[in-house]
């Protein structure tokens, strides 16, 4: 056991000594990437797995555990990391399983350490909180290196998600790479929304960096179907950039693009006016119409203390699955559809590849 945990001890290196021009030879990597000293006495530390190419390309940067209750994309990177051979990638692959170390260590959204949720921190702060220093890290470091950004979600321990890939809309250039790697991803539901404050992809996108993120379904799980599905699109994005040989989608099932301001932020739909268990009327994916019930929320004993309608027809994206909620939780999020050039409601986020 310590000879094969020597094998894999990570290299050690200043967050800001990390350069990925200086990754001549091809090879896979690891690193540990200090931060700064955390509040438990413990580095702050990013863990970087990288792949060198033996040919010239793009550097892509993939990321996952933004929130430390999301795994999908910290076990996607593991896989395509373990995976790639350098002989037959062009360019740079840095994947960062996990972005926030001390939600991860307690399986939260969120910091335990200054309840910030990281993708609300960008740009961040270097002598700001522990969350503040790590979004400032994260931006300053590593996102100037890439040529592309991935940030891979989930709906996390609470909630599920159907599975989609998601851009900011942008103008030019920026715009269309963006919403054609998020068709290549390979997801059912392509989303371009409002650009959002705080989040990696803002951070990129004032960079000139094309960025998309994506979401599997969550509940706290890392399922097979879910995991084949992110490493699937990982490397159908891969192939997209020139990075790998291999085909990927150019048309998508649902393609959905709303430009008014705060879309694509699924906690400020259907908020929870009291405490107590949730009990949803629907699943994920169900067409609603506007004024349906989606849940309701239920005294211990039985009581119902609130019914939840939807507030527009449409698709139901985001469902909170853990039943217990207090006073502001997000219950759900109906997406609007286009009327015209969608399938017929026939499929289900199982079914549906």
């Amino acid at each position: 056991m310590a000879h094969h945990m020597a094998l894999h001890t990570p290299e050690r290196l200043p967050v800001g000594a990390f350069d990925v021009r200086a990754l001549a030879a091809p090879g896979k990597r690891r690193y540990a990437l200090v931060v700064a000293a955390a509040p438990d006495g413990q580095d702050l530390a990013f863990p970087a797995v990288v792949v060198a190419g033996a040919r010239p390309g793009p550097t892509l940067l993939v990321c996952g555990a933004v929130h430390g209750d999301e795994y999908e994309g910290t076990v996607a990177i593991q896989d395509v990391f373990d995976a790639l051979e350098p002989e037959a990638l062009r360019g740079i692959f840095v994947g960062i399983p996990v972005v926030h170390g001390a939600a991860f260590a307690a399986a939260r959204r969120e910091s335990p350490w200054d309840g910030l949720d990281l993708a609300r921190a960008f740009p961040g702060d270097p002598a700001g909180s522990p969350t503040q220093r790590i979004a400032h890290a994260f931006r300053t470091y590593l996102l100037p290196q890439a040529d592309f950004l991935l940030d891979m979600h989930s709906g996390g321990n609470a909630y599920a998600i159907f599975h989609l890939a998601g851009y900011q809309l942008r103008e030019g250039e920026l715009g269309r790479v963006q919403r054609e790697a998020a068709i290549a991803f390979g997801a059912p539901l392509v989303w371009g929304t409002a650009v959002l404050p705080g989040r990696t992809l803002s951070a990129a996108g004032d960079l000139g960096i094309p960025a998309i993120y994506v979401e599997m379904r969550g509940e706290g799980r890392c399922r097979p179907t879910d995991r084949a599905r992110a490493v699937g699109g990982l490397r159908q994005v891969m192939a997209y950039l020139g990075m790998l040989d291999g085909s990927y989608p150019t048309a998508a099932p649902y393609v959905v693009e709303d430009p008014q301001p705060a879309s694509g932020h699924l906690q400020a739909d259907h908020r929870s006016p009291t405490s107590g268990l949730f009990v949803p009327h629907v699943d994920l994916w169900d067409p609603v119409e506007a004024g349906q019930l989606l849940g309701e929320v239920r005294h211990p004993d039985g009581t119902v203390l609130a019914t939840v309608p939807a507030v527009r027809a449409g698709r139901v994206l985001f469902l909170r699955t853990l039943p217990r909620v207090v006073a502001g939780d997000a219950l759900a999020f109906v997406l609007s559809l286009p009327s015209a050039g969608s399938p017929d409601g026939s499929d289900s986020p199982d079914a549906i590849p």
